[in-house]
């Protein structure tokens, strides 16, 4: 079972159960909407969706948003929304699964709750957009442009988001098995909230992760999990992993000139032509260090 830390923001009560039910339950975004104190997708009738792959206009889709109601969310499942103009839209938890986004501009779009699961947002814009206790699993998220997004509670299993620029967001998700080989994640803050942990730990989790050659300069990973990732080539400079679980991560050949591994656990690591470790900070305070393996003196 899948364990969800961090949390970066003050939220009511009851509210840390939301990240794992999004985790765990296939309807997910229902969950989010039953805690917020609205009526959960799951238990309610859906306005019907068009064909599969049907194409929409911007007036069509609008249409369709106004058209909702809190006991009838909109489905525009499987519809084709690619290229289109939605800059801001309020999709409203709208179901979006399996839809066809690939180019859309959704830059500062509020798709809070929405369920993106399958869908294809490749070479989308979604700069500064609300992406929280949105699900993507297995969406194609390819060289999206998900600068300055927020992303709370946001599960992002084995979704491809190669290539992908998500500096600046705000990461605090479900990311096991995704793919950011390559991804951008420049000052991304991924780390927990260490003043706000009443509710129990929440954090970034990578397990399995690829972020082969990713760029996560300065990004903030303080205790996020990143086991049995891969962060081969990968650039680290500055970051912060204080805290973090590197079991058996991979940083081959990775940059982590300047990055912080106080305290991280480093058991089973592979530094193996990582370049910059001299001039990493808290590399002696870092937990299993003597299981991690390094280049030969």
């Amino acid at each position: 079972m899948p364990t969800l830390h961090a949390i970066p923001l003050r939220l009511p009560a009851g509210f840390a159960a939301v990240l794992v039910t999004l985790a765990l339950a296939p309807d997910a975004p229902a969950a989010v909407a039953a805690r917020a104190g609205a009526a959960p997708t799951a238990m309610v009738r859906a306005q019907p969706a068009d064909s599969p792959a049907s194409r929409l206009t911007v007036a069509a889709v609008k249409a369709k948003l106004a058209a909702a109601t809190q006991s009838s969310p909109p489905d525009l499942s499987k519809s084709d929304l690619s290229g289109l103009d939605l800059t801001g839209v309020d999709f409203k938890r709208a179901n979006l699964a399996g839809a066809l986004l690939a180019g859309t501009k959704l830059a500062g779009a509020n798709l809070f709750s929405c369920d993106l699961t399958d869908a294809s947002l490749a070479g989308a814009d979604a700069t500064k957009a609300n992406l929280d206790g949105t699900v993507l699993r297995r969406a194609n998220l390819e060289k999206a442009n998900l600068q300055g997004a927020s992303m709370f509670a946001t599960i992002i299993e084995a979704a491809n988001l190669n290539g992908a620029n998500l500096s600046g967001t705000r990461v605090i998700g479900y990311l096991r098995s995704a793919k950011l080989a390559g991804a951008i994640m420049r000052d991304a803050n991924m780390g927990a909230d260490p003043g706000n942990q009443s509710m129990g730990v929440m954090r970034a989790t990578f397990v399995g992760a690829d972020l082969t050659g990713a760029d996560l300069t300065n990004t903030n990973l303080y205790k996020a999990d990143l086991s049995h990732a891969t962060l081969a080539k990968a650039k680290l400079n500055g970051a912060t992993l204080s805290n973090a679980d590197l079991i058996q991560t991979d940083f081959t050949h990775a940059d982590l000139t300047g990055a912080k591994l106080d305290k991280a656990n480093l058991d089973g690591a592979d530094f193996t032509g990582a370049v910059g470790l001299d001039r990493a900070q808290g590399l002696d305070q870092a937990r299993n260090r003597d299981k991690a393996t390094f280049d030969a003196k």
